[in-house]
């Protein structure tokens, strides 16, 4: 029965994109009988499986250092008014660069290739992690932290028994963003700064006008992103809302 939604919308699209096909010509609109066969021909090519390796390991590099430095960004601006006031116009700014204006400065500084998509990345998904991380240090009970302070509890023993368990259900939440931002992010920037992985292939199929193998990758960037979303977004929604549910029921 979980399947359903996913047959009825994959039916409709496939529908959808025939019909096309048909209207406009295969020339600019290739029938999806022609891009499963370029998609197979792919397949057999280890350039292929390299060019999506290359590209997801940009994005979850970037993904990863982004909410190591959330972390430790957001636990010190939620536990402290100073940090908190110091930190929030660099993050606001950061929050306000749109992804084209990084990718154009990287191009400046440090040319083409996996630097641009990994900064990228890094600048789109750190503030709203941020901000996540933040405010959930923020709605922290205080008395829990008075109490340890009384019993003398040691600071990496408050961090992982109080801290961390308080931030989780933040952490999912914003995790689950930042993964799906990740991802869209890291093909644009390919496109525009970079020689190599799944966004540089869709912007020299386009310039060699290889239709077909153009929508071959569009295919591959939709088929993964709807992967991610069914496996590791949608999950982590759920955690988190269980994780909310759960401390509002103990409450």
């Amino acid at each position: 029965m979980r399947g359903i939604p996913v047959f009825f919308s994959l039916s409709l699209a496939v529908s959808l994109w025939w019909g096309c096909s048909l209207s406009f010509g295969t020339m600019l609109v290739p029938s999806p009988f022609e891009v499963a066969q370029e998609l197979a021909r792919m397949a057999t090519q280890p350039e292929t499986w390299l060019t999506l390796a290359i590209t997801v390991a940009r994005g979850a590099a970037g993904l990863l250092a982004a909410m190591a430095c959330a972390l430790i960004l957001g636990i010190a601006a939620g536990s402290s008014a100073t940090a908190m006031r110091l930190l929030t116009p660099l993050v606001a700014a950061l929050q306000s660069c749109p992804p084209i204006l990084w990718i154009t400065l990287l191009m400046v500084w440090a040319g083409t290739g996996s630097i641009v998509p990994m900064a990228v990345v890094f600048a789109t998904v750190f503030p709203p992690l941020f901000a996540n991380i933040a405010q959930g240090c923020l709605a922290l009970d205080r008395r829990l932290f008075d109490m340890a302070r009384l019993y003398r509890i040691p600071r990496r023993k408050i961090l992982h028994k109080i801290t961390l368990p308080g931030l989780t259900p933040y952490l999912l939440a914003g995790l689950s963003y930042a993964a799906a931002a990740s991802w869209k992010v890291t093909a644009v920037a390919e496109f525009l700064g970079s020689s190599s992985g799944i966004g540089a292939q869709i912007f020299w199929s386009y310039r060699m006008l290889e239709i077909p193998r153009l929508f071959a990758w569009a295919g591959i960037v939709i088929g993964l992103g709807v992967t991610l979303e069914l496996t590791v977004i949608a999950p982590l929604r759920a955690s988190s809302e269980a994780f909310t549910g759960k401390i509002r029921e103990e409450a």
